[in-house]
């Protein structure tokens, strides 16, 4: 027995308040009246493996739903050391918790750790196979069946399918993006004259870092420059004196002579004589250089006419290009690079037709492999259908997986011709069924029933567990439109598949549930003025009565308790 499904826990989900149904190995049926709930279990378990969620489902009263799905992991190699992986652990229990609130939010857990719904459908898709009431309905469309071949073709298709994508997205890439700049030659004209305009602009202005803080201490100066002048002059007539006033520099000379003098009678003075001195020197320096900055100025309406003009352009450039002007020339070196880029346009179209031609011929090699695979697969997956079917009372059924390819003159060069493609490839996938002898092939749609299309979809779910080795494997009401012994047939499909993997099967069929290893009954009841959902194993004679009411309805008898007996004590053996 592989991994599975252990436990469920669900609360304020639809009619649910509160469940814990543990589950068990081999083939566990879900059986109750009608209406009683049983799809809301099953529709709990697609919630723990980021399945579509309804804000209608949270029960009346609450604020939020909670699952919670208990996984076995120990002995599916394959899977424990993926999700490992993933979760960053060695991991052989697997807790997924998921709680969705009336406001949407949605918070889910693995294993105690913070996980989003993305991760839960990647981590579920390893465990969980999920058949819907309706899924089998999907049969009816072709654009599935090429899904169902793929994931039975195994690893060999998934992993050429995988290097086909990704040549296909880097095609599209190229492509799109070669595309996008021959289709916008004009614009592309247009903002090659715009930044030839920029650049000679701002080249035009010549700017230097710094320089708009110059100009401005420079037009201050200018401005200012007559009562500079004056300050200036005061400055030096304080430092220096004239003829009537004794400067700074005439006090210290004096303050020196009568240092020289004192110190004659007290040695410690000279100290500050050597201090005064120094300042003397100093002074004698500043002065010289007073001189030099007074011999400069002077008002020259010429010259700040010019520092004006200059910073004018600047704050003109400023309002276009940046707001000073290292942003100005930052902007001018990207605009250059753009330039470049779109000079450089023809050549970068010439390349990109290159690395297209290279990426579609290397796409068309994969592509061919592809669908080589995938007609080896399809005949080999003709054969396990048509045996499938045989099991299940479709003896003389005829299976077909129909791949074509469409012309297209701007398709790949595939075998000699050029062919539509896409991201999954350059084939056409169709299943064709002739239910009975002397039938033609046709599409499922055509053909099939209710009945017959739920015994296809059974086959295709088990050939693809065996070759994907899905632990759990759930079906609700897969019994659908059949009865007697196709429903019989049904049954022991499924019990044949739960040798192997988990098997969880809701089912209105006495034939199917006699074989379940374990059997659950759903049903509502009434408490405190509302109406819930319970759910429990039955015991052996709790399943006569339940297999008994399958057979007869609500008028049980001695005869259909005896019959339900003896259906189940068949399939205990």
């Amino acid at each position: 027995m592989q991994d599975m499904l252990k436990l469920l826990r669900v609360k304020n989900l639809a009619l649910i308040d509160e469940l814990e149904l543990e589950m068990k190995e081999g083939l566990n049926v879900l059986t109750g009246e009608t209406g009683a709930g049983k799809s809301i279990i099953i529709n709990a378990i697609s919630l723990t493996v980021g399945g579509r969620f309804d804000i209608e489902q949270i029960r009346s009263g609450a604020d939020a739903a909670f699952v919670e799905a208990v996984f076995d992991l120990r002995k599916h190699e394959t899977a424990r050391k993926a999700i490992s992986q993933i979760c960053d652990s060695e991991v052989e229990s697997l807790s997924i918790c998921r709680i969705i609130e009336r406001s949407g939010k949605t918070k889910c857990t693995i294993n105690g750790r913070p996980a989003s719904v993305k991760l839960l459908k990647q981590i579920g898709s390893m465990l969980v196979d999920i058949h819907g009431q309706h899924e089998h309905q999907s049969l009816l469309h072709p654009e599935t069946h090429l899904s169902y071949l793929d994931k039975y073709g195994g690893e060999h298709i998934s992993s050429l399918l995988e290097e086909y994508r990704c040549l296909y997205d880097e095609l599209m890439k190229v492509e799109g993006l070669k595309k996008r700049i021959m289709s916008s030659e004009r614009e592309r004209e247009q903002r090659i004259d715009l930044l030839r305009y920029q650049m000679r602009e701002i080249d035009a202005a010549a700017l230097r870092p710094g320089e708009e803080e110059e100009l401005l201490s420079e037009r201050q100066r200018l401005i200012h420059a007559e009562k500079l002048a004056e300050s200036v002059g005061r400055i030096k007539r304080l430092l220096c004196g004239d003829e009537e006033v004794g400067g700074v520099s005439s006090m210290l000379t004096d303050v020196l002579y009568e240092l020289k003098r004192a110190s004659r009678w007290d040695e410690s003075l000279n100290a500050y004589h050597n201090h005064i001195e120094q300042l003397l020197y100093s002074l004698e320096d500043i002065s010289m250089s007073i001189e030099r900055y007074a011999s400069k100025i002077e008002f020259d309406p010429r010259r700040l006419e010019e520092v004006e003009g200059r910073l004018a352009l600047i704050s003109s450039l400023k309002r276009k290009y940046g707001d000073s002007i290292e942003e100005i020339l930052t902007y001018r070196d990207r605009i250059a690079q753009e330039l470049a880029m779109l000079e450089a346009s023809e050549e970068h179209i010439e390349e990109l037709e290159k690395l297209s031609l290279e990426l579609r011929q290397k796409l068309s090699q994969v592509a061919g492999e592809l669908s080589m695979a995938r007609k080896m697969a399809a005949k080999e997956m003709e054969k396990a259908v048509e045996h499938q079917l045989r099991s299940l009372m479709m003896d003389k059924a005829r299976f077909k997986v129909s791949i074509t390819n469409e012309a297209d003159e701007e398709g790949l060069q595939v075998g000699g011709e050029k062919v539509a493609f896409d991201r999954d490839g350059i084939d056409r996938v169709e299943f064709l069924i002739s239910p009975n002898p002397g039938e033609p092939l046709k599409p499922l749609a055509k053909i099939a029933s209710g009945g017959e299309m739920s015994r296809i979809m059974l086959a295709l779910k088990a050939l693809i567990r065996s070759t994907h080795d899905i632990p759990t494997l759930i079906f609700d009401e897969i019994d659908v439109g059949i009865g007697g012994s196709a429903a019989e047939a049904v049954g022991e499909r499924l019990k044949s598949v739960s040798k192997f993997a988990q098997v969880i099967c809701v089912t209105h069929l006495p034939s199917i549930a006699c074989m379940a290893d374990a059997h659950i009954y759903v049903e509502k009841v009434i408490s405190h003025g509302r109406t819930l959902i319970k759910v429990r194993h039955l015991s052996f004679d709790e399943r006569v009565r339940e297999i008994a009411r399958m057979l007869a309805g609500r008028r049980v008898t001695e005869t259909t308790l005896r019959q339900a007996q003896e259906m189940l004590l068949r399939y205990a053996a």
